[in-house]
């Protein structure tokens, strides 16, 4: 039995290991070459909104901060990386939406489920742009089908 529970944490601590959070990947790819990293806090997410109109407000007023994490100027191969390590998020985050076409890659986290995420991580590269967005708060369903619509998503 102490063999098997002693297997169990093993196995539990590999999994655990090979996970990757948003935090992690921003923390590998922050300080490369070419790279570019700005986290907006709510005081200044307040301040840029105060000018905004009534739904730009009703939309972003659960968000707490917001990160981005550029890697335009850097190379195919730093940006191929990102997009590896972007990817072995799917096994801590839920997964929204991902599209792959044209050349153009989309992918959408939660952190926690639809009705009471935690975060929201947008992962987007072509072969000229590449970055990662991040937006932290207490972000309800409703919040963030509004937030959808907001970035483009409600194509009618």
């Amino acid at each position: 039995m102490k063999k098997l529970f002693a297997l169990l944490v093993l196995v539990f601590t590999c999994q655990m290991a090979f996970c990757q959070t948003y935090t992690d990947v921003i923390n590998n790819f922050k300080d490369k070459q070419g790279a570019e990293f700005t986290e907006i806090p709510k005081m200044l997410l307040s301040m840029a909104l105060s000018e905004a109109d009534s739904q730009t407000k009703a939309v972003m007023k659960n968000i707490e901060s917001m990160k981005v994490l550029e890697l335009t100027e850097c190379s195919e191969a730093i940006k191929k990386d990102f997009l590896a390590q972007a990817a072995k998020m799917e096994s801590k985050y839920n997964k929204l939406i991902e599209s792959d076409e044209d050349d153009e890659t989309n992918i959408i986290f939660i952190d926690g489920d639809e009705d009471n995420a935690k975060a929201i991580i947008v992962v987007s590269a072509d072969e000229k742009e590449c970055q990662m967005l991040v937006m932290e708060g207490k972000i309800s369903l409703e919040s963030l089908e509004k937030i959808m619509d907001f970035m483009g998503g409600d194509e009618d």
